[in-house]
């Protein structure tokens, strides 16, 4: 006699994706990505401009009580500190470079006297090098005054504004 041929039954197994893989991907990647999102914050520099000056106040001096629309002309002949159209100083460059220890001055005698303004543009030619741009709106930015030993850091003109020279 002939055995019976049997069938094989294949019965349906249900398949499960395993998880587990793309849950450990996502608990290293989340944190990493938001410390990374947090430094790359940190880097902005936030440019303000300042408010606007009518022609008056730019071909004077204005008294502390009046608005400062104080301007940093980058040029190769050294750097023009000005309120608006009226020169207020000129700092000669050194044969490093522009004098950023002597532009700290004058600013720190501008914010003297006018210590509410935090508004400053900076003006440049299209052919002044980035480093140098950068290196005059740090010494904008900050003053750094070594008293008793100690270098202390306080702001002078925060909100930078930037222009090109025509």
């Amino acid at each position: 006699m002939l055995p019976r041929s049997r069938r094989r039954v294949r019965r349906m197994e249900s398949t499960e994706i395993d998880l587990t893989p793309y849950m450990n991907l996502l608990v290293v990647l989340a944190p990493f990505l938001l410390i990374t999102a947090v430094f790359t914050r940190l880097a902005v520099l936030e440019i303000y401009l300042p408010p606007p000056a009518s022609a008056e106040l730019m071909s004077q001096l204005p008294s502390p009580d009046e608005p400062l629309v104080l301007t940093i002309s980058i040029t190769e002949k050294g750097l023009v500190v000005a309120n608006g159209n009226k020169i207020i100083s000129f700092v000669q460059p050194t044969s490093q470079g522009q004098d950023l220890q002597t532009l700290s001055t004058v600013l720190q005698q501008i914010k003297a006297r006018f210590p509410t303004v935090d508004n400053a543009i900076i003006l440049s030619k299209p052919d002044i090098a980035y480093d140098e741009l950068v290196k005059v709106m740090d010494a904008t930015r900050v003053a750094f005054v070594v008293t008793e030993g100690r270098k202390t850091s306080y702001s002078l003109f925060p909100n930078i504004s930037l222009g090109e020279i025509q």
